[in-house]
């Protein structure tokens, strides 16, 4: 349609649950939106981190190097 496909739906989901489960925890616990707002950030700041390529940067410098 637009051009807009997941290409790591297990990825996307395991960040979902990471982001929503805490915020909806809090907000259902304490009623109070001053609990729930850092916990948000808190939860996007861990799920933005999820990254589901095995692969790093460091070891595609390495290997390049020759470096053993």
């Amino acid at each position: 349609m637009f051009g807009f496909r997941i290409n790591q739906p297990r990825t996307l989901l395991i960040k979902i649950v990471v982001i929503f489960v805490p915020v909806f925890a809090m907000a259902h616990f304490t009623q109070n939106m001053v609990y729930v707002l850092p916990t948000l950030a808190i939860g996007v700041l861990f799920g933005g981190s999820i990254n589901g390529d095995t692969k790093t940067d460091y070891d595609d410098a390495e290997a390049e190097s020759g470096d053993s």
